[in-house]
């Protein structure tokens, strides 16, 4: 691997505005054996891409960098996340964070992700298929204590005590056991 080519695959993910430019760049960096996910980052942040050339992108990292999974997944959600049409793709960034959890169950990062998606302001549909998966998903999760302090924290946001309650007791158990 060249380093003047991986350099000038970089500057063209960082500075590139055409798609057909960055496709070219992306076909390089893999006809290269590229797997810095850290560089492919900097093409899934770009913003002349749309939010579904984002999730080829995406799709296709995953076939050629299995092992930088969670990684992509976790940035490709924020990127979606931080979308200006976000509302349009809750759904899609949903799924991200799912995709995320099947990729490594153990990790509370995904379950984090999915709780700051809720929205407090409105009563989405997605508010409650975000509580179900990380219902779901919690009891796999290493670090349980980081997932149920921030439970506590949403549910002190939502005004339900009882809950924040129950939350914050599984949270010290967890603790304990981490320990």
């Amino acid at each position: 691997m060249n380093l003047d080519d991986v350099k000038r695959i970089e500057d063209t993910f960082r500075n590139s505005r055409s798609p057909d430019e960055l496709f070219d760049a992306f076909q390089n960096a893999i006809k290269i054996n590229l797997n810095d996910s850290d560089t492919f980052k900097i093409l899934i942040a770009n913003p002349a891409l749309t939010p579904n050339e984002i999730k080829m992108f995406t799709e296709k990292l995953l076939k050629e960098i299995p092992g930088n999974a969670l990684d992509l997944l976790l940035w490709t959600g924020k990127v979606l996340e931080n979308h200006p049409d976000n509302y349009n793709y809750l759904e899609d960034t949903i799924l991200i964070y799912q995709r995320a959890i099947f990729y490594k169950p153990n990790s509370h990062e995904p379950l984090l992700r999915l709780l700051n998606l809720y929205n407090h302001e409105i009563d989405l549909p997605t508010n409650q298929k975000i509580l179900n998966l990380i219902d779901e998903s919690v009891a796999a999760v290493d670090q349980k204590s980081k997932v149920y302090y921030s439970l506590a924290k949403h549910y002190k946001k939502c005004g339900d005590p009882k809950s924040e309650k129950k939350y914050l007791q599984l949270a010290e158990k967890s603790v304990k056991r981490e320990g």
